[in-house]
């Protein structure tokens, strides 16, 4: 499956690419840089999802980063209550 997905994937993204090119041109330079930046970060996650898809997604990752931190500011530390 990963044989036709990646290529496929990329086509759109190219297509996507094609129909943005119009303000891109128009657009600031720092916000070309967040244009491209994010739609790299999508693209690499996107392949990186095909081929691995047991990946834990974007709020999985999120909850694991933050759930001390949350426990702390919800209980005050204490665990249960």
């Amino acid at each position: 499956m990963t044989n036709y997905a990646i290529p496929s994937l990329m086509t759109i993204s190219l297509l996507i690419a094609a129909f943005q090119w119009k303000w891109v041109l128009q657009a600031q330079p720092r916000e070309r840089f967040v244009h491209f930046a994010l739609f790299a970060a999508a693209w690499i996650l996107a392949v990186l999802l095909m081929i691995f898809p047991h990946l834990p997604g974007p709020t999985q990752v999120v909850d694991a980063l933050f759930e001390k931190l949350g426990q702390e500011l919800i209980h005050g530390g204490k665990v249960g209550t």
